[in-house]
């Protein structure tokens, strides 16, 4: 399984991609993509008198059930995105979904 270390990604292949950004999204049509800002839920790591504190970010004042509906959203494309490359392997535009709010 893939994991990231230090802006790495680090495949079981021995593969690295390094990321400019610190996170990596996918959007409806199911590109890929790497995020630059965590900008919906994020935890800012502060040092005070030598004690670590975090604050959580969450502008958009998102409930504990609506962050729960969005990881569900994007687990559902990450799935979406798989079962695509299984079906039309990874050389066919198919993997995508057409944006139909054009």
């Amino acid at each position: 399984m893939a994991e990231m270390k230090r802006r790495t990604v680090l495949f079981s292949t021995g593969k690295q991609m390094k990321l400019f950004g610190n996170s990596i999204g996918i959007g409806k049509t199911l590109e890929v993509g790497e995020g630059y800002i965590p900008n919906i839920l994020s935890a800012n790591m502060e040092e005070d008198a030598g004690d670590d504190v975090s604050m959580v970010h969450n502008p958009h004042k998102l409930s504990r059930e609506e962050v729960m509906e969005l990881a569900d959203f994007m687990m559902m494309l990450w799935l979406q995105l798989k079962e695509n490359i299984r079906k039309n392997g990874m050389e066919s535009s198919r993997i995508f979904a057409r944006d139909t709010s054009k």
